[in-house]
């Protein structure tokens, strides 16, 4: 297995920090903002409210790989002077299988 590297994300946003938080923890607002394209099954992991937020990920249903842990999303959240918040999203994905036919290995011996 190939180790993934850490996907991430930041940007100022043009609202407060508990309305950002709102958006992250209401399940409604959460489905609306985020819009994932497959059905995900998604389970806190740690909360500090309007600080951070972990949440284990993992696509739901047929397209879900078994047996491979889940990704862990970590939304972090601070106010900006100008009454904003700065967004930090990381994405700790799984570890990728290296397919049967990968030479990686060989390039390294050579």
């Amino acid at each position: 297995m190939t180790e993934p590297q850490d996907l991430v994300f930041e940007c100022e946003l043009d609202a407060p920090v508990e309305k950002v938080w709102r958006a992250l923890t209401v399940p409604e607002y959460l489905q609306r903002w985020l819009k994932p394209k497959a059905p995900v099954d998604l389970a806190v992991v740690s909360a500090e409210e309007n600080v951070s937020l972990s949440y284990r990920w993992r696509e739901a249903g047929q397209g879900a790989v078994v047996g491979l842990e889940d990704s862990v999303v970590t939304f972090e959240l601070s106010a900006t002077e100008t009454g904003g918040t700065w967004f930090r999203l990381t994405h700790a994905p799984v570890a990728v299988p290296v397919a049967a036919n990968n030479n990686e290995m060989m390039m390294l011996a050579a």
